[in-house]
């Protein structure tokens, strides 16, 4: 019995041979191991599940706190099978091959699984263990001995796990796989893994010592019948330079040693953690190197614990950096190093304090919010800030947690100001696609809400500035209708005109009518093709919005809000004159801030089935932080956002994104998998529009990124970063629906299961029909029935011409089902 791991973030669930064979068969695994042997790209393998053959895990508590069957060696339980990676193999089938002409019967050797590995040039053997032999990587060397190849080192821990691959290059499988276990071997071994030691127990064999191989040789034959194609490598020959090349080696301008220093601090490397805290250094070092392995060496090398362990056992320094190059790339630089580095002077030392006072708040035990991974959104957002223009401004005097909401409620401003602009989505792809917004921003009261109306003041002034002569104008016809009734003189004056005016910017105190004539006005020729322009509103108090909505002229106004994610259709033919008649589509963006007790009033278990749910970013803004005497001033904000507000109001046409599209559809898939692996209607419904909110929030700061290219080409060269800030965007949008959501999506399928279940009646004639046998004769049939002979015929002839019974021989018959339908 083994374990498999769908994604990284994920515990580890027991694998059956059904759903082996369900990951393996899947058209995803053939897709991602496809496009990896011909790209190279390591991304697309990452993105594969991976079995753990060798062990499998008990509950413990991850880094955030959350229980689970995690993939970690402190809670492995060995089972008896052993996994032995053979790397650089050019035919992986012809190595196969060679294998059964020696040894015939690869199960008599314990084999239990032999498969191609993603990349196509490696080979992965799943073998029984032998305790007598010693530990995992002792079996693995005892393996290679019988086999005449070289074991890689760094699979010798219980945790180590191997990609999965596709059907078609299984080359051996034995079923017992899926059922053996060895608890003796578990037994004998798990409390060493679990304490960190998976160090061979025995000598290695003469030829798995690589370091002290002969250095003449270019290849080494060892005693195998296999001939050449076994033939291992020679060991790798110590590529450091000379100490002189290491010289001026520096990450911002500060030299690898000095922030290697800063990481290690007064902390002192004793015997017995060297190689585990060199293996450390390796993985953090890849964030600071341009994940270069022959420079990670060169520093590990150059490491005075590391320098001990080589003198005194000859430590191999490429392996440990092998090794760390297997492990999953995180999303920013770890906390250990990002420390090291401000002390070494290359990350400023103000933006760490606020990382640790923002660690230390998210550990608040009476925090509603700190399920929520605010602190990992919030490093991310500031590392973000440093490349994307506004961000910086934006986040200047906030705390870290409230970045996410600071983040989202301007994305949705600039992204409103980019309203002629539009993009094709994966979904439907030839539809027109605007960037729409339902924004909620919910905290508690004196959390500081008027942040969001401080950014709306200044980043939709372009709006503002634009409705106020149109607001002028409807003053002044209603004045001028005023006069009317009053002045004798002025009602002998040529008739007023009610102004056609596309007022943008509406207070949730406005009148249907009102609303519905602005936005058929707001229409403007973009490229040769009408192009209506958003509404926006903002109402810093939620309630208000939704007090507004029990009477008056605004009855309509949740529909709507339902209607404007998608851009639908509505309309109203009314008797009286004011109103207008005919058919629209309704364009409108919002943006609302207010407490969890509003946000209940207006989405709750009562009206959780109308689909606002789904549409609306509802996301937090915590009560962190105490206000500083001094903040920090910078005098050109106000104006750098103004400066991109009126940039954005005048982009236009169509927004190349076709990788937005890739990420978003990739994204989405995989976590509607682990929805439907789940059974979880409730976690699909909330996944399902995600995508618009990655490419919406995402989107206007990307633009800026790359105003210069977009300026002269019209086109958007993305890369990994603009990717990433767009599954950061989906990332946040989902752990927020599931945190205000969650449980009413849950309970939502709940009673929809208990009130919809159809009670099946079953009738005297199902009982006669499953009484019969399953082939009988006409006078079965009438003795079961007891119906005449004409009755019996018709009753055959209707039952044959549907196909519940076939007519075997005259006077035979045999049933197609047990049941009827």
């Amino acid at each position: 019995m083994f374990c498999y791991q769908r994604s990284f973030s994920l515990p580890t669930e027991v694998v059956t041979a059904e759903r082996f064979w369900a990951l393996v068969r899947a058209p995803r695994t053939s897709e991602l191991i496809d496009g990896y042997r011909k790209t190279g790209d390591a991304a697309l393998k990452r993105k594969l599940p991976a079995f753990i053959f060798q062990a499998t895990f008990e509950e413990t508590v991850s880094k955030k706190g959350n229980k689970g069957a995690w993939r970690c060696q402190a809670g492995s339980r060995l089972n008896g099978l052993c996994v032995m990676d053979i790397d650089h193999v050019e035919s992986p089938q012809e190595v196969h091959g060679e294998w059964l002409k020696v040894h015939g019967d690869l199960k008599a050797l314990g084999v239990q699984l032999i498969y191609i590995t993603p990349s196509g040039k490696g080979l992965k053997i799943v073998f029984k263990a032998d305790a007598e032999k010693g530990n995992l990587i002792d079996n693995q060397h005892a393996m290679a001995k019988v086999l005449g190849v070289e074991v890689d080192e760094s699979c010798k821990d219980a945790s180590r796990m191997s990609f999965i691959c596709k059907e078609s290059d299984i080359l051996f499988l034995d079923n017992e796989l899926f059922t053996y276990e060895n608890p003796d071997f578990g037994k004998k071994f798990d409390e060493a893994y679990r304490a960190g030691n998976s160090q061979p127990t025995s000598p290695l064999p003469a030829f798995a010592h690589r370091r002290e191989a002969p250095q003449s040789f270019e290849r080494i034959t060892h005693d195998c019948p296999l001939g050449e194609c076994h033939k291992v490598k020679s060991p790798v020959e110590n590529t450091t330079p000379p100490k002189g090349e290491m010289e001026g080696a520096s990450y911002h301008g500060i030299p690898y040693q000095k922030i290697v220093e800063a990481w290690i601090g007064d902390k002192k490397v004793e015997p017995g953690d060297r190689h585990r805290t060199s293996l450390i250094l390796a993985d953090h070092l890849r964030y600071i190197t341009d994940n270069d392995p022959k420079l990670i060496e060169q520093i590990l090398r150059e490491t005075p614990f590391v320098k001990q362990i080589i003198e005194e056992r000859n430590e191999d320094v490429a392996t440990t950096v092998k090794s760390a190059q297997s492990y999953e790339f995180l999303k920013g630089i770890p906390k250990r190093m990002r420390e090291a580095l401000s002390k070494a002077g290359a990350i400023a030392v103000e933006s760490s304090k606020l990382k640790v006072e923002s660690s230390a708040a998210a550990n608040a035990d009476n925090d509603v919010y700190g399920v929520l991974p605010l602190e990992a959104w919030a490093e991310e957002l500031q590392e973000m800030s440093a490349y994307y223009p506004c961000l910086k401004e934006l986040f200047l005097n906030v705390h870290p947690h409230k970045l996410a909401a600071v983040w989202f409620s301007s994305a949705a401003l600039f992204g409103t100001l980019m309203t002629r602009a539009y993009y094709h989505f994966w979904y439907e792809p030839e539809l027109v696609r605007r960037l729409n917004y339902c924004i909620f921003i919910i905290g508690d009261p004196g959390a500081g809400k008027n942040i969001v109306e401080k950014f709306y003041k200044k980043i939709a002034d372009p709006m503002i500035q634009a409705d106020q002569c149109l607001i002028d104008a409807v003053n002044r016809y209603k004045e001028g209708r005023t006069e009317r009734t009053t002045s004798t003189k002025a009602q002998k004056g040529e008739a007023l005109k009610r102004p056609v005016v596309g007022i943008r910017v509406h207070p949730a105190r406005t009148a249907t009518g009102e609303f519905i004539r602005h936005m058929n006005a707001a229409i403007e020729t973009v490229q040769g093709e009408p192009v209506n322009l958003h509404m926006f509103s903002f109402d810093a108090e939620l309630d208000n919005v939704t007090k507004q909505n029990k009477g008056g002229d605004w009855k309509d106004r949740e529909i709507l809000e339902l209607k404007a994610f998608h851009n639908e259709q509505d309309g109203q033919m009314y008797a009286n004159q004011e109103s207008v008649t005919g058919m629209f589509n309704v364009f409108w963006n919002f943006i609302y801030t207010g407490t969890p007790y509003a946000l209940h009033r207006k989405v709750n278990q009562r009206n959780f089935g109308t689909g606002m749910s789904t549409r609306l970013a509802v996301i937090p803004l915590p009560d962190k932080g105490m206000a500083k005497r001094h903040q920090q001033v910078d005098s050109g904000a106000n104006e750098t956002l103004r400066t991109w507000a009126y940039r954005l109001d005048k982009v236009e046409g169509e927004l190349p994104i076709e990788p937005l599209n890739d990420e978003t559809y990739e994204w989405q898939t995989s976590h509607l998998e682990i929805a439907e692996f789940n059974g979880d209607k409730a976690d699909r419904t909330l996944l399902k529009r995600i995508p618009y909110y990655g490419i919406g929030i995402s989107l206007p700061f990307i633009l800026m990124r790359h105003w210069d290219e977009w300026q002269e080409k019209k086109t958007l060269t993305m890369d990994d970063r603009d990717k990433r800030l767009c599954r950061l965007a989906m990332e946040i949008q989902y752990k927020c629906q599931q945190f205000f959501f969650g449980e009413m999506a849950f309970n939502y399928f709940a009673d929809q299961n208990k009130e919809f279940v159809q009670r099946r009646r079953t009738t005297r004639y199902d009982d006669c029909f499953r009484k019969l046998p399953d082939e009988f004769k006409t006078q079965q049939f009438k003795d079961c029935f007891n119906t005449n002979d004409s009755a019996t015929s018709r009753a055959l002839k209707r039952l044959k011409a549907d196909g519940i019974i076939e007519k075997l021989s005259y006077g035979v018959y045999k049933k197609l089902v047990q049941e009827l339908p």
